[in-house]
């Protein structure tokens, strides 16, 4: 499933929650709502974790374990999809 984070300035969690993304090596759409992106729907907590559908699935520090379950991971980027397919097929 595609994701795209919603996130803005100063905010401490968006911060957090960019930081575990790439940290996992996860690959999302990271949009800013105060550098002009705009959201499917009015947000009033970020960051916000939305389908690309826009669909609600998550905010703020929740997002980290909603992506850390299995079923709802996000894509890979790189070596570390890679060697999460050779891992589960081999």
């Amino acid at each position: 499933m595609k994701y795209q984070l919603f996130i803005g300035e100063n905010c401490h969690d968006c911060q957090k929650v960019q930081k575990t993304i790439v940290e996992l090596g996860l690959k999302l759409d990271i949009k800013n709502l105060d550098k002009g992106d705009k959201a499917p729907m009015d947000l009033f907590i970020l960051p916000a974790l939305l389908t690309k559908e826009g669909n609600l699935k998550a905010y703020g520090m929740d997002i980290i374990e909603f992506l850390k379950e299995e079923e709802n991971t996000a894509p890979t980027s790189g070596l570390k999809s890679f060697l999460q397919r050779f891992w589960h097929f081999g």
